[in-house]
């Protein structure tokens, strides 16, 4: 009789597949009792069956069956192969021809009308058994939540399973919030995140913008309790960051102004910042065929060389920092960026009244218009103050950089340095004379905002 153990284990904490190696144990006892001749053992360790998840090893099993290398089956209890009524339909057509023994529940015999009704009885047991759990579970989370203690199934990035506060990633995460917040895009935090070695707490995977995102706005890090999808309190773990930095980085990355652009990170610091001194149009980046890249106008007006017209800017903006009164530019210090964040979050909540006023007929078109009106121009003069602030935290950084001032610029990303020129200065390329081959810095008007 060659005989096939199959070992599932739903939820293995540890890793260590203690628990299928026990099954195991216990199904080669089975085995060795009924003189069968185990000839493979299939195993499946942390995946659940009620959920429908793919199980790698049991498909392996059947496909072995339907082969006819197979001839028996023992599993420690009948719930370890199916858990659903689908599921046993389908084994019914697969063990035609081969045996069933559980080590807690007996025989299944697939080939007889008792035997099948037997094993759809077991099989309505168990789904009744998950349903329980589940309602079991969902109770205890209700009341672990209303108590502010530390939920988590898996291991969140930042966190031990327990709750405590695990480096380096905790620390990357305060310092991506504070550098999002600063003006670095997302996707620049993922390629740091990767270059540093950090990997996703689960699957181990690379970082991608989007669950770079995630993270960020994730209310756990600022210990806020969040249950069936709605904050509900304050967690009783510690946090990363404060609930100012959470409810900032949130209405960020939501502004509605930065929907159309997520994706857009300039790859060269003058793409979008620069500008044509014809038409005033912002110049775009050239490659031509022998890899030189150089700045155009869209309208075509004006071209020039990209390295050499950098270089100038770059000596220009180094040259702006290091003056006594560098400091002017960065006033992020004397703004308060998380009482700006609330207020908001509070004009969006003001913004969803009036419309839910004049929706119901509390409000007419005039009211309404008026009020929008005026909501809009608080929510313009918030926005404006938190572009300011953005721009702070790295030029408080730059102007405070010393003699490192260049090493501090030049690590910066491209598209974080085209912000910065931005908010210090206007760049504009005048056509040059004709014939003109080289680059002249005479045909660069730099014009300075602070």
């Amino acid at each position: 009789m060659r005989t096939a153990i199959y070992t599932r284990i739903s939820l293995d904490r540890t890793g260590e597949g203690l628990g299928v190696e026990r099954h195991f144990e216990d199904c080669s006892a089975l085995a060795e009792s009924l003189n069968w001749e185990v000839v493979e053992h299939y195993s499946d360790n942390d995946i659940s069956a009620s959920r429908g998840l793919v199980r790698p090893r049991y498909e392996d099993m059947l496909a072995d069956i339907q082969a006819g290398k197979i001839d028996a089956v023992i599993v420690y209890h009948a719930d370890r192969l199916y858990r659903s009524p689908l599921e046993l339909e389908r084994l019914i057509a697969i063990f035609a021809n081969t045996e069933i023994r559980t080590v807690k529940s007996g025989t299944l015999d697939l080939t007889t009308y008792s035997g099948r009704m037997v094993a759809r009885i077991l099989g309505s047991v168990a789904r009744a058994e998950v349903d329980a759990m589940s309602d079991r579970r969902k109770r205890a989370n209700d009341q672990k939540a209303a108590s502010g203690l530390w939920i988590a199934s898996r291991r969140p990035f930042g966190y031990t399973i327990d709750g405590e506060l695990l480096e380096p990633e905790a620390t990357a995460i305060r310092e991506a919030v504070q550098s999002v917040l600063s003006g670095m895009s997302v996707r620049q935090v993922a390629r740091e995140w990767n270059a540093a070695g950090l990997r996703t707490a689960h699957g181990g995977q690379e970082w991608k913008s989007t669950s770079v995102r995630r993270v960020l706005k994730n209310p756990r890090y600022a210990a806020l309790r969040v249950h069936r999808g709605a904050v509900v309190g304050t967690g009783q773990w510690p946090a990363i960051i404060d609930v100012d930095a959470h409810y900032g980085i949130v209405a960020f990355l939501d502004d509605p102004k930065r929907s159309s652009s997520l994706g857009f990170e300039r790859k060269w610091q003058g793409s979008g910042v620069y500008r044509c001194g014809v038409c005033e149009e912002r110049m775009v980046v050239h490659v031509d065929a022998n890899k030189r890249r150089s700045y155009k106008c869209p309208q075509n007006h004006v071209r020039r060389q990209g390295v050499a017209l950098d270089e100038l800017v770059d000596g220009v903006v180094i040259a702006r920092l290091s003056m006594p009164d560098a400091a002017v530019v960065s006033q992020s210090d004397e703004i308060d960026v998380a009482g700006l964040q609330v207020e908001r979050d509070s004009l969006q909540v003001r913004a969803e009244q009036i419309a839910g006023m004049f929706g119901s007929g509390a409000m007419d078109a005039g009211q309404f218009e008026a009020a929008n009106a005026a909501l809009q121009l608080q929510v313009d003069r918030v926005d404006a103050e938190l572009g300011k602030a953005r721009m702070g935290d790295p030029l408080v950084e730059l102007v405070l950089a010393g003699d490192r001032l260049v090493e501090v610029w030049e690590g910066k990303s491209p598209d974080l340095r085209g912000k910065i020129i931005d908010a210090l200065m206007v760049v504009r390329v005048h056509p040059s004379d004709k014939g003109l081959r080289r680059f002249d810095p005479r045909f660069i008007e730099i014009e300075r905002k602070v």
